[in-house]
């Protein structure tokens, strides 16, 4: 590695709230990934019809915050409460859907395209907090949060969609 002057910040190190890490850490990763998937529920939110979608969003964006932070400090941010949240969420929007019984194309507009983008962002933000969780970086339950929010995110994108293109 190249030394850098006095002074000169190391381009390969990134400032989180619990200090300086490599860009390439898990840490690094897992809140690269978490931020990836808050920038593509913000586009979801802006081509989003449906106030009340719009507003469920909104509330996912705010506590992806608390997720990064979690992960950041490893400190516990997501708790029991969260998951209920969103498992009573699913269930509420489980009620207004029918599920499809096979496979089918999710893009069917900008905002269920911005929504599956998210969503996939989400499931590897949940495979890479399974490895802090491993570790003891960060809680189960953020780690469930994260898996449910997949799924969450499948069914708004089902409720946003006017049409299904089965495969």
């Amino acid at each position: 590695m190249k030394d850098l002057r006095d002074g000169q910040k190391d381009p390969s190190k990134t400032k989180t709230l619990s200090g300086e890490l490599w860009k390439d850490s898990e840490i690094v990763e897992c809140i690269g990934c978490i931020d990836e998937a808050n920038a593509f529920l913000g586009l979801a939110r802006i081509f989003c019809k449906e106030e009340v979608l719009r507003d469920l969003i909104l509330k996912i964006q705010k506590k992806m915050f608390s997720v990064g932070c979690e992960v950041s400090m490893g400190e516990r941010k997501i708790d029991e409460k969260d998951v209920e949240w969103i498992e009573n969420t699913i269930k509420e929007i489980e009620k207004c859907i029918d599920l499809p019984k096979s496979f089918l194309i999710l893009e069917t507009s900008g905002e269920t395209a911005f929504l599956n983008v998210a969503r996939t962002v989400v499931r590897r933000a949940e495979r890479r907090a399974v490895t802090l969780y491993k570790k003891g970086i960060v809680g189960i339950h953020l780690v469930q949060w994260l898996n449910k929010l997949s799924y969450l995110l499948y069914l708004m994108i089902l409720f946003a969609s006017n049409e299904r293109i089965y495969v």
